[in-house]
């Protein structure tokens, strides 16, 4: 069913232009989408609008079914990110997904987890931070879905403005990562050096 109507949606002669991207796949407006029928019908779409499956049309239709294929990507990459599809769904209401001032106690709390994070110099303690920012990322999203499902709309924006500082303290673990000798680096060396002797 959402596969037929998105087709019927895609088919006007006029590229289809929507922010509203739950529309792009005849998709009911939800937090907890059901990745699996996202897939299918991206997949099936994207088939279907591929620029080289109308080469042979006319110039203004290639266009259009370029546009097209575009949003369609652009849609799907939106929706599958549960960050980007908390602040669409909070547009969709007309509320403002800006927050424009923080909890103050959280914004200190989360200097410090930053500082915990630039100061690690081991993995272990690295993947410990990580478990405890996913962890606080996961939890939020739960509370984001359960103020927006009870219309808390200013209290759901909160929590996603919050979740936004933890995505990314996610990139400065991953960016600490790199600088981090591997725990069997020495092992690794007396490993080499063996060989060469041998």
């Amino acid at each position: 069913m959402f596969l037929h109507l998105a087709r019927r949606l895609l088919s006007n002669t006029t590229p289809l232009k929507s922010s509203n991207y739950f529309e792009v796949f005849a998709l009911t407006p939800t937090f907890n989408l059901d990745l699996a029928a996202l897939s299918f019908v991206y997949k099936r779409l994207q088939t279907e609008y591929h620029p080289d499956k109308h080469a042979k049309s006319s110039a203004l239709e290639q266009e259009h079914t370029a546009q097209n294929s575009a949003l369609i990507n652009e849609a799907n990459k939106c929706l599958k990110d549960p960050y980007c599809r908390a602040r669409l769904l909070l547009k969709i209401e007309n509320f403002d997904p800006n927050v424009k001032t923080m909890d103050m106690e959280f914004l200190s709390d989360m200097m410090d987890f930053n500082d915990q994070v630039e100061m690690c110099e081991d993995n272990t303690t690295l993947d410990e931070l990580k478990i405890v920012n996913e962890s606080a990322i996961a939890e939020l999203y739960v509370q984001f879905e359960q103020h927006f499902v009870d219309d808390e709309l200013k209290t759901a924006a909160e929590r996603l403005a919050k979740v936004k500082f933890l995505l990314q303290t996610r990139d400065r673990i991953d960016q600490q990562a790199e600088f981090i000798i591997p725990d069997d680096h020495e092992i690794r060396v007396d490993f080499v050096i063996c060989l060469l002797n041998s």
